[in-house]
């Protein structure tokens, strides 16, 4: 890989005496790393994978000695763990330790993510918020939207909602969120070991582009926040312009007060760049991971706790302005003139596991599944709706009728190849 000119002339007098060390490092292959569904399994041996090796800074997040064919492990298809940049995973942590300071400690909170596809970073916060808080993930880019539906309807988390809308359909709403999440689109600086894209594109006309959204997008999440709620701002990238520029922006011009995470030295998180603020910096030759800039900011005053939403009317409130592609995980559909069960209930957490017949398969058959082709059961399966699991874990359901068992896996979401 040719890193652009332009891009080493900005980041060498940024990083000073460690500029040779990052620039070797970014011509190094870049780690795997996968995180677990806290709700689903604390054990990383599930998986199935050898040689793991735990993320300092994320207890469900390990790395990989290599890249598998992730697609062919049935366990991702049943949301047991997500793949994700180590660097990202910070998420949970920051929402570890957010939460129990956060607006109306010992109730459920609302959470809004307002840039959330693919969803890493939604799944991250869903493993450390409590039981019952709502979560609104949404995604302005319509493609992208039903990838994230994908991924955060495997993870199973029933209190969710996902929407497909401009950042600005939130403003309108009031200060309903207790935490806002903006992973900011960006340059990509950080995405270059991987993506060939990231490195054509540059320019710095991208970077003040970008830097003028993301301002937008923040001054959104900014509106949609409760006084003494938190926000998330990350980027992918590395100049300043989009990382502590902005968080300046967030505490000149809106007000907002930075909160250190305070983190342990030993993991390696970089500070901020000529700042004062408390941020936190991922860098490839120091974390072994892809470039995140973060930083953890809190609106200031105080919520009066009557004017909080109740949940009918929250969600009413947000259908009202934002467009709801999946209002919670649905629990049955109508074909014909019969209610069918989804393959996504018995994904969810929440699924009552005995409430349906079971059929535990192996690899080969768990794989045949996915492609949603059809299935021949054991004899003593009983007919009807039949839960297919593998290593115990549910993928999905079939209509078992005897000489074969018809495939009730979402068939947008199979496997393809």
């Amino acid at each position: 890989m040719t890193l652009p000119q332009g891009f080493i002339d900005m980041i060498s007098p940024l990083l000073g005496a460690d500029a040779p060390a990052f620039l070797e490092a970014m011509q190094q292959t870049p780690s795997v790393s996968i995180k677990l569904n806290r709700r689903k399994t604390t054990d990383v041996a599930a998986t199935g994978y050898d040689g793991t090796e735990a993320v300092r800074w994320c207890r469900s997040g390990y790395y990989l000695p290599q890249r598998p064919l992730f697609t062919y492990n049935p366990l991702l298809h049943a949301g047991v763990f997500y793949v994700q940049d180590a660097s990202s995973m910070i998420y949970e942590t920051i929402a570890e330790r957010i939460v129990p300071m956060a607006l109306d400690t010992g109730s459920p909170l609302r959470v809004l993510d307002l840039c959330a596809a693919p969803g890493g970073k939604t799944t991250s916060l869903i493993n450390a918020l409590p039981d019952g808080s709502m979560v609104v993930a949404n995604e302005f880019i319509g493609n992208r939207a039903s990838i994230l539906k994908e991924n955060l309807l495997k993870w199973g988390y029933p209190d969710i909602m996902i929407t497909n809308s401009p950042t600005s359909r939130f403003t309108d709403m009031g200060e309903i969120f207790d935490i806002v999440a903006v992973d900011a689109p960006c340059s990509g600086e950080g995405m270059m070991r991987k993506d060939e894209t990231a490195v054509t594109q540059w320019n710095e006309g991208l970077q003040r582009q970008c830097a003028s959204l993301q301002r937008e997008i923040l001054t959104d999440a900014f509106k949609a926040l409760k006084p003494g709620g938190f926000l998330i701002y990350s980027t992918c990238t590395f100049n300043r312009l989009e990382n502590e520029e902005n968080v300046n922006f967030l505490v000149e011009d809106l007000g907002m007060v930075t909160v250190d995470m305070e983190f342990p030295q030993e993991w390696g998180i970089g500070k901020g760049i000529e700042t004062p603020y408390p941020c936190m910096r991922f860098m490839p030759h120091i974390t072994r991971g892809e470039g995140l800039f973060a930083a953890v900011l809190r609106k200031e005053g105080d919520y009066p706790k009557a004017t909080r939403l109740k949940d009918d009317a929250f969600r009413k409130l947000i259908k009202s302005k934002a467009k709801v592609i999946c209002d919670g995980i649905p629990a049955s559909i109508l074909k014909g003139r019969e209610m069918v069960p989804t393959s996504e209930s018995v994904l969810s957490t929440d699924f009552r596991r005995g409430s349906l017949p079971e059929a535990e398969v192996d690899e080969t058959t768990a794989l045949s599944y996915l492609r949603h082709e059809a299935l021949h059961l054991d004899s003593d399966i009983p007919r009807g709706f039949v839960v297919i699991t593998y290593k115990g874990y549910p993928l999905g359901l079939v209509k078992n009728i005897g000489n074969r068992a018809n495939n009730l896996f979402p068939s947008v979401w199979r496997i393809r190849n």
